[in-house]
């Protein structure tokens, strides 16, 4: 038994619950809601987390565009409300994990998106992620294997 790890749950599920609203982006909720999103997080560690996922699903160049936000300044302040979170939690080993999700558009030859911008798009928020403190990178809910592929080797090339 002390050898599993328990990871947290659904982030877009509980901020649903604590009025995001159909069609906004919970990077940016977590921006202007920190405490919120800080909750979520002491709940799962209460729970038995010992890895919470940052809020950051979305916080790629792609989705972002328009918002007035850079990817570097969702990741940071996302990051930083996870790792609050976990060091006040008074839970020992607690770790944050950068959340990253799909682009949003599928790479090419599926797609229109080129395997280097994808990538380009990956090594972007790896690097915010690291620069912000996160302990990891979970990569989830990714169904192209191009996609996947340009993810883990901008995780890897950093």
């Amino acid at each position: 038994m002390n050898n599993i790890i328990i990871l947290d749950g659904g982030m877009g599920t509980e901020l649903q619950a604590r009025g995001l609203a159909p069609g906004e982006r919970p990077e940016l909720f977590g921006m202007e809601h920190p405490d919120v999103i800080e909750e979520v997080h002491r709940n799962y560690i209460a729970a038995g987390s010992r890895v919470i996922y940052s809020n950051t699903f979305g916080a790629n160049g792609h989705k972002l565009v328009g918002t007035g936000k850079t990817v570097a300044e969702v990741i940071a302040a996302n990051v930083a409300t996870a790792r609050r979170a976990a060091e006040s939690s008074g839970v020992t080993g607690v770790r944050v994990a950068l959340d990253i999700g799909p682009i949003g558009e599928l790479v090419e030859p599926l797609g229109t998106l080129s395997f280097e911008d994808a990538y380009e798009l990956f090594r972007e928020m790896v690097t915010a992620g690291e620069e912000a403190g996160a302990d990891l990178v979970i990569f989830e809910t990714l169904t192209d294997l191009y996609e996947v592929k340009a993810a883990v080797l901008a995780a890897k090339e950093q």
